[in-house]
């Protein structure tokens, strides 16, 4: 029997941050003292109950939104809708081929030198994300100024 993965062990701490899974779920579970099995059945049964969130927040949620002062100095909240992030995703998606494509054309029979300047040439999502929200914070600067 193999011990719970740190990994596993964090994911279900932060789970049990989560009032309803803590008094639920994970009451009176010693994390150390699980086995790899047990540790991800928990975390299945968390995320079956609670949604893919940690603290009540979804994780696309919490990269979608963005708190900033427009030119006056008032404090204001910019938020991508799921159309716009769904979008970012696509164009992502399609950016991602066309590398994948100059990869394996620049370097045909070796796998891994595909996969290592593929991953160095490609941005990860989340950067598309914040660039979206910031070109929608300078939008939104502008139009109140």
């Amino acid at each position: 029997m193999e011990s719970a993965t740190e990994k596993q062990i964090m994911a279900l701490k932060k789970f049990a941050k989560n009032r309803e899974l803590s008094k639920g779920i994970l009451k009176g579970i010693e994390f150390k003292d699980l086995d790899k099995q047990q540790a991800s059945d928990l975390i299945t049964q968390c995320i079956n109950q609670n949604g893919n969130t940690y603290h009540g927040k979804s994780q696309d949620k919490s990269r979608s939104y963005q708190d900033f002062k427009d030119a006056p100095g008032l404090q204001r909240t910019t938020t991508l809708t799921d159309e716009e992030i769904m979008n970012i995703r696509d164009a992502h998606k399609r950016h991602c081929k066309e590398i994948l494509n100059e990869c394996r054309d620049e370097y045909p029979g070796e796998p891994e030198v595909q996969i290592a300047v593929f991953d160095k040439r490609c941005d990860k999502i989340y950067s598309w994300i914040q660039q979206a929200r910031d070109q929608k914070i300078r939008e939104q600067r502008t139009t109140s100024a």
